[in-house]
């Protein structure tokens, strides 16, 4: 028969029970400071489902114009927006919570390329005869890259939190209608508008979670719009197989801008909730480069 613990034994496990927390009484495992499942992205438990309508056109055309063009409809709907939900879910045992649109969803997406060969110099349909006239009009391509998207969906984040060792907590909603702010004008001005409209969202309780999904599917990022355009020369030097290629290009030539959230901006309770003033997309930029091919 086993005798009483010795003192020091009781003494160990009396400290340790006063360093215990409800909070921490309540976790699954509570003997364990820390189960990491997820290093390395091993755990792997996040569901998805994905569906789409893609649509492609590719025509070439004897005069030297290429033409490809695709369109997706899709919607993707998720629990995790990675290998694993990680430290954000409300209720790793309830994980229907996290299920909401994807972060990345995007619900139409269409792109348009196109070359064409300029029909002057020599194989072409004019100035064919070679000399000065080919040697400065011949042998020219245009091309291009047009992208046209919808934009992804936003998430709104609050600093109500609970201590229980939870994951990440959501705001409390009324509606998923009219969260995007009026404009002073026909178009988002950064430096004057705001990009959400706070009144839309209630007062937040403190003493339960909230209830609103990952992400409201009506809510997203303004559209992604972009062009990019090539021009390029071929100057053969020996024969046909010894050539040099000029080209130059221009990435987002239009220089649109896309605006995206700044500091706090998708923070309930920071005073910049909805400040819209960083450029999330990359200005125009244009370059220039020389190939030799042998």
């Amino acid at each position: 028969m086993q005798g009483p613990p010795s003192p020091c034994k009781l003494q160990k496990f009396a400290s340790f029970r006063t360093n215990l927390s409800a909070a921490w009484a309540l976790r699954p495992y509570p003997q364990y400071s820390t189960i990491d499942t997820g290093g390395g992205v091993g755990d792997r438990s996040g569901n998805s489902k994905y569906h789409a309508l893609v649509m492609k056109l590719e025509k070439r055309y004897a005069s030297g114009f290429t033409f490809l063009s695709s369109y997706v409809y899709s919607k993707i709907l998720t629990d995790a927006d990675s290998a694993w939900i990680g430290g954000q879910a409300m209720d790793h045992f309830n994980r229907k919570l996290e299920y909401s649109i994807g972060q990345l969803d995007q619900t139409h997406n269409a792109k348009f390329s196109y070359v064409y060969d300029l029909p002057f110099g020599k194989g072409r349909k004019f100035m064919t005869g070679g000399g000065a006239a080919d040697a400065l009009f011949g042998g020219w391509s245009i091309g291009a890259v047009h992208t046209y998207s919808s934009g992804t969906p936003i998430n709104i984040g609050t600093t109500v939190g609970f201590p229980i060792f939870a994951g990440a907590n959501r705001p409390t909603v009324s509606t998923y209608e009219g969260w995007r702010a009026n404009y002073a004008g026909d178009r988002f001005d950064p430096f004057v508008d705001r990009y959400i409209d706070r009144n839309v969202f209630p007062t937040q309780p403190t003493d339960r979670f909230g209830n609103m999904t990952r992400y409201n599917p009506n809510f997203r990022f303004l559209p992604n719009l972009n062009e990019n355009v090539s021009l390029q020369k071929r100057f053969n030097i020996v024969g046909e197989r010894f050539y040099a290629q000029l080209r130059g290009e221009a990435f987002n030539i239009f220089n649109r801008t896309q605006w995206g959230p700044s500091g706090g901006a998708q923070t309930l309770q920071d005073p910049n909730f909805g400040v819209w003033q960083n450029q999330i997309n990359t200005p125009r930029r244009l370059q220039i480069a020389l190939k030799l091919y042998f």
